[in-house]
């Protein structure tokens, strides 16, 4: 991350020597079949992400230049967010009746398409915004709102769901998105120029069992996830990327 102020060039600094080294992500999909082919689909997650360093020497912070000699704290003030919100339509009707002529292992996968929109929430703090500058600093705020320059990212994707055995299910799914130098439509010491991209992908392993569990299933499986947010003025140079892979497991429900 690196966040510049005027004439004030940013420290570049790597979330993981702030001590973010350690995310959850909770995340909630609604999905409301409007067809049988259609659904509308909206996602929303909170990225659980904080840490703490001391520091022994200054460095500079959106024209601030933050005093060593103590500790920084990241945690997010308020929560960081991301809300989406797609039309997901069923790709099977369309090549089913071809798929008899396929490899054994490409058939009876159910694709879906998605595409819609995806808005970021970030505010970056140190210490509550209050992180504790040198004498003769020329700024003394120790925080960013990202989330004035954050733009709804035209975002798409596809998921694939094959059921292996009566009561296991593989999904796969991808999104992503792209923008460059667009016009924020904010002004700071001129347009706003925003920049953005993002990924995620998942591999996942369902179970269902109707008799016993109804329309509850679970789920298990990997993840990865990427973020990048750049804006760009006369007075402001913030720049901010992380990503992210893990394990995951949730429990979804359907009626």
């Amino acid at each position: 991350m690196r966040v510049r102020e005027f004439q004030h060039e940013g420290t570049g600094l790597h979330l993981n020597y702030l001590g973010m080294t350690n995310e959850q992500m909770p995340t909630v999909d609604l999905r409301y079949w409007v067809t049988s082919l259609g659904a509308i689909h909206l996602r929303l997650r909170y990225f659980n992400i904080s840490g703490t360093r001391f520091f022994r020497g200054p460095f500079f912070f959106n024209g601030t230049r933050v005093a060593g000699g103590q500790t920084i704290d990241t945690s997010p003030d308020p929560e960081w967010l991301s809300l989406g919100i797609y039309y997901e339509r069923r790709l099977r009707p369309w090549y089913r009746d071809y798929e008899d002529n396929w490899p054994a292992w490409l058939r009876k996968w159910d694709l879906r398409a998605r595409f819609g929109l995806k808005y970021t929430y970030i505010n970056f703090v140190m210490n509550g915004g209050h992180a504790k500058a040198v004498a003769l600093s020329p700024g003394h705020e120790t925080k960013e709102d990202f989330y004035h320059q954050s733009m709804p990212l035209p975002t798409i994707g596809m998921e694939a769901y094959r059921r292996i055995t009566r009561n296991f299910i593989f999904q796969a799914s991808f999104e992503g998105n792209w923008i460059n130098r667009w016009n924020s439509l904010r002004s700071e010491g001129g347009t706003v120029w925003a920049s953005q991209n993002g990924f995620e992908g998942h591999a996942r392993l369902i179970y269902e069992n109707p008799q016993y569990l109804g329309g509850t299933r679970l789920m298990t499986g990997m993840f990865v996830y990427y973020y990048s947010q750049l804006e760009d003025s006369h007075e402001d140079g913030n720049f901010i990327r992380w990503s992210s892979f893990g394990p995951e497991a949730g429990i979804g429900y359907s009626f």
